[in-house]
């Protein structure tokens, strides 16, 4: 577990063999006054540590992380910046990433800063369309309920479709019912928690033809997951485990800006986009008949018709659901590789997939939190 939190020390130079001696040692000493609780302890052990080697990018990690446990979140995000700017390799960069924008986050909230709103929407007036496929009545009610709020003020139309045969033929169905000028697909065990959501949704459509909240912008495996950094996009959170004091766990890839243009895929929890492009590309009912892969065919198709695709980072989309790849996963995966030859090409060895998390506490540390990874640049 420590080894996946702050990874391992890479290999330095043979002729400073006893000072990387002394340096692994205060490194292990760290970690295990961390893993027993002892934080000031752990500090102490780091600083020598850093003291010794100020060139790699993990003690600065680990420092950072030891002062956000403390609370201390302006001298954390220092500390994950300092690890940022010595360039280390994946997964440590998203986690650094993640980590000094949480300490910023808090340390705004602490200083009274409260989040920015979306700048409104100032476009022709618009419809949406909400299209959902569930069987189960208590969770579209619940959904249905989220969306009717954040849609306050706009016209909108929610459309269920509680007999699908699949994912496309529900869709296709929806979308043919539908009058919207927008459309969404959504998931049934979603909850939009940014509260000018209606704002952020015209806007981005203002610019782009279909947008997601997580997906990849270098197609590189059967899930979007498989993508290599920096190609993964977006964000998704999720209700914290039980027992813990409640708030979300965010998992988050890269983002720079409120979107990330030229997506290839996008996963279907959430996607939305403007109803000409939705009617010109269609569901492919007949080879996807079941529930997976509906979401890559149709937003890999438009990515290359050419169509404006983007990852959008700040909707704030909480997911029920973390999804897995089984049988019949792979057996619709074979599907669109058939379908596309082309993609076969862009696929690599199957790797591990990397994940950065990081726990918040409220709505407005989630927001102040986006803010401030939209914000990076380098």
């Amino acid at each position: 577990m420590l080894k996946k939190l702050f990874g391992t020390i890479s290999s330095r130079p043979a002729k400073d063999a006893a000072k990387n001696a002394r340096v692994d040692a205060l490194y292990a000493e760290a970690s295990a006054a961390w893993a027993g609780g002892n934080l000031a302890g752990a500090e102490r052990k780091i600083e020598s540590a850093i003291t010794l080697d100020n060139n790699l990018p993990v003690l600065f990690f680990m420092q950072g992380s030891i002062l956000l446990k403390r609370s201390q979140f302006e001298r954390a995000w220092t500390a994950f910046e300092r690890a940022l700017q010595l360039r280390p390799h994946f997964p440590l960069v998203l986690n650094a990433e993640v980590h000094a924008a949480l300490a910023r986050a808090r340390h705004d909230l602490g200083r009274g800063r409260v989040p920015s709103n979306e700048p409104p929407y100032q476009g022709p007036p618009q419809k949406v369309s909400v299209i959902i496929c569930s069987i189960i009545p208590a969770r579209f009610e619940r959904v249905c309920a989220n969306y009717r709020e954040r849609l306050a003020g706009v016209p909108h139309e929610i459309i269920g479709i509680h007999d699908a045969q699949s994912l496309c033929e529900g869709y296709a169905r929806g979308l043919a019912r539908s009058s919207g000028d927008i459309v969404v697909f959504s998931h049934d065990d979603i909850a939009i928690h940014a509260p000018d959501f209606a704002n952020r949704l015209r806007n981005r459509l203002n610019e782009y033809e279909l947008v997601g909240v997580v997906g990849s912008t270098q197609l590189s495996g059967e899930g979007w997951l498989y993508s290599r950094w920096p190609h993964i996009h977006g964000q998704v959170g999720m209700a914290a485990a039980a027992g813990t004091d409640g708030g979300f766990t965010i998992t988050a890839f890269h983002m720079r800006g409120a979107a990330t243009p030229g997506a290839q895929v996008l996963d279907g929890l959430f996607f939305a986009c403007r109803r000409e492009l939705a009617e010109a590309i269609g569901f492919d009912a007949a080879t996807f008949d079941g529930w997976h892969f509906y979401d890559f065919d149709f937003s890999y198709r438009a990515w290359r018709a050419g169509r404006r695709t983007a990852v959008c980072h700040d909707l704030l989309i909480e997911h029920a659901s973390q999804g897995g790849y089984n049988a019949e996963w792979l057996r619709y995966a074979q599907r669109f590789r058939e379908k596309h030859p082309e993609a076969n090409a862009l696929f690599g060895e199957r790797e591990a997939v990397q994940l950065a998390s990081i726990g918040v506490d409220t709505i407005a540390e989630w927001r102040l939190f986006t803010e401030h990874m939209m914000a990076r640049t380098a």
